[in-house]
């Protein structure tokens, strides 16, 4: 079976084209059953099967979701906190105060570093993706991953390439690490039990969930946003949650 969009093989029991996200299944199939125990909106875009395994595809707009360029930004000023520290730390003969200043002085130097290079960065990156950024969600009782497709994977590793590069013109080798992780990732996985802290940004139609390591981006639609956020913070037992506009 070829996919209708993009004519790319399909294995048998998949309900997303991994090449393009196009789901491959009818409008029949789409309501839940009965034995799916969860209240789905009228227009869901989501996909449960009868075992209560949800899927469903986001395709975020890079121009108008700052959501990508802000992770990216703040994972990359947590890595210039390296630096920094160690400057604080090699000063701390010459006095507390005097420490101190050298430590916000440097990651004043890295934070406008960063800043610079991901402002020219992101919209070529966003251009390469023709101003799109699409995944693909499963989720049940137990957790949800967060798929990279195939074809977005290949082009993230450009966003990865643009991490290692900020880390070297920082002098950052933990950002240039970091950048170098991410760009061999093609998903993450969030288990329920182990999430720490959820924080909900519903205008921006994502959910973090954060664990020990493990931090993670659920995107959906406006119509499946509440119930998929309540589906999250229920299975979330020990989580503290966080609501931000």
């Amino acid at each position: 079976m070829n996919c209708r969009e993009c004519n790319m093989p399909i294995e048998e029991g998949n309900l997303f084209c991994k090449n393009c996200g196009s789901p491959v299944v009818t409008d029949s199939k789409r309501r839940p059953s009965n034995s799916g125990h969860q209240d789905m909106p009228h227009d869901t875009a989501v996909f449960m099967n009868g075992e209560g395994l949800m899927r469903w595809a986001y395709d975020m707009n890079m121009w108008k979701n700052p959501t990508i360029l802000i992770t990216v930004w703040k994972v990359l000023m947590l890595g210039a906190m390296a630096p920094a520290l160690l400057m604080f730390f090699l000063t701390l003969e010459d006095g507390f105060i005097e420490a101190g200043a050298i430590f916000f002085k440097v990651i004043i130097i890295v934070a406008v570093i960063l800043t610079v290079l991901m402002l020219l960065a992101y919209p070529l990156v966003a251009i390469m993706n023709g101003g799109r950024y699409c995944v693909v969600f499963e989720m049940n009782g137990m957790g949800v991953n967060h798929i990279q497709l195939d074809k977005q994977f290949k082009k993230s590793q450009v966003l990865a390439m643009i991490s290692v590069l900020a880390g070297v013109m920082a002098g950052n080798p933990q950002t240039t690490g970091a950048g170098l992780l991410a760009g061999t990732k093609q998903s993450t996985y969030s288990t329920f039990s182990k999430v720490k802290t959820i924080v909900v940004h519903k205008s921006r139609h994502v959910i973090y969930l954060n664990q020990n390591l493990i931090h993670n981006q659920i995107y959906c639609e406006a119509q499946d946003f509440d119930m998929i956020c309540d589906y999250i913070c229920q299975h979330c037992k020990a989580a503290k949650v966080t609501y931000k506009n």
